[in-house]
């Protein structure tokens, strides 16, 4: 049986066989604290993925979540040795594969 992944804009991204199934994507502000994650898909608009590649996130950048603010406070990410803070929503939309 095959698999198909979905870009938010409804194009197929890629397909799967059941043996090579991908590692589950999250939002990047569920991932837990202190672990590394490789960035898999982005927002769409040109907007969020402009200001996102401006810091440094963009499709397979690794990067680490420091901590999460407080009451839907922003995200804090170590992206290529720079300490980055993302608004909570802006994070929901990144998605990741968490790395051994």
């Amino acid at each position: 049986m095959e698999t198909i992944l979905w870009t938010h804009l409804g194009e197929p991204m890629a397909s799967f066989s059941e043996e090579e199934k991908p590692a589950a994507l999250i939002p990047l502000d569920a991932l837990p604290k202190a672990n590394r994650a490789e960035v898999v898909d982005l927002p769409p608009g040109r907007g969020a993925r402009r200001q996102l590649g401006d810091l440094g996130i963009f499709v397979g950048a690794v990067l680490r979540k420091e901590r999460s603010a407080p009451l839907g406070g922003p995200v804090l990410v170590r992206v290529q040795g720079t300490l980055v803070a993302l608004g909570r929503r802006l994070a929901h939309r990144v998605l990741v594969r968490i790395l051994p």
